[in-house]
């Protein structure tokens, strides 16, 4: 089991948001995320931050990478003390360090995988790098003891969630399952709130139920620092209060 203080958030650069109509996050800067897990097993990655993008990428989301083989010498940690590797998903902003990570294993979900592939899709260096060796996964697995990935899909049709059993309890590793940490709990909330009967308008993503089995006391993400912490459930919906549903939605 890992201890709490041993997952550690590496800050891999940033990226600006192009302007959308009706985009809260139009124009704004946000983080770029991985997450560092000293496990019994070893040293363990989710996300690998940003890859040099082509002229077109650089002049739609201008990143700036931090790149993750320096971030991680700063913890005093190299490159090869690195025993695995997983991604939430497989966009250049999430995967762009991969290719430091030759002959360790690569965790993605299959479907993940085979979009990659695809043009236009990511930068090919992500899945196109001598030694790459990608560990494809086809839903649910335990990857190692206490890490345990999840379909959450969405974004993309193959992201994944890592479920890592901390000696507090669950920590979920997000990646952009949602943006930020406040729509995340929106969509908790409204999770919550149908199961005990309270009306809501929201919706949230037909993945919550999964996610919310483990009861996670943290959610942890790709592109916020900001970290959600589970609170009380809900209190008993009185008799009086209709009972109202509202449709599930991506995330």
């Amino acid at each position: 089991m890992v201890a709490v203080r041993d997952i550690t958030r590496l800050d891999l650069g940033y990226l600006t948001m192009p302007d959308r109509p009706g985009d809260p996050l139009s124009g704004q800067a946000i983080s770029v995320c991985a997450y560092l897990i000293r496990h019994a097993r070893g040293l363990f990655l989710f996300d690998t931050g940003l890859a040099k993008a082509d002229p077109e990428t650089e002049a739609y989301y201008h990143p700036v990478p931090w790149p993750v083989d320096t971030q991680l010498k700063r913890l005093g940690v190299k490159t090869d003390a690195i025993a695995a590797v997983a991604n939430c998903h497989l966009h250049f902003d999430h995967s762009g360090g991969n290719r430091h990570f030759a002959n360790r294993p690569i965790f993605a979900q299959r479907t993940e995988y085979v979009a990659a592939h695809e043009p236009d899709y990511t930068m090919p260096i992500v899945v196109e790098f001598a030694d790459a060796t990608y560990e494809l996964l086809d839903g649910e697995a335990e990857i190692w003891p206490g890490l345990r990935v999840i379909p959450t899909p969405g974004h993309t049709d193959g992201h994944q969630t890592l479920i890592v059993d901390t000696n507090q309890g669950p920590i979920a590793l997000a990646g952009q399952s949602f943006n930020t940490t406040s729509e995340f709990a929106a969509a908790q909330l409204a999770w919550q709130l149908e199961q005990t009967g309270w009306p809501h308008p929201a919706g949230y993503p037909d993945w919550m139920a999964r996610l919310e089995a483990y009861e996670p006391i943290r959610v942890l993400f790709a592109h916020d620092v900001a970290v959600w912490e589970r609170g009380d459930a809900p209190p008993p919906r009185p008799s009086r209060v209709p009972r109202l549903s509202a449709k599930t939605v991506s995330g």
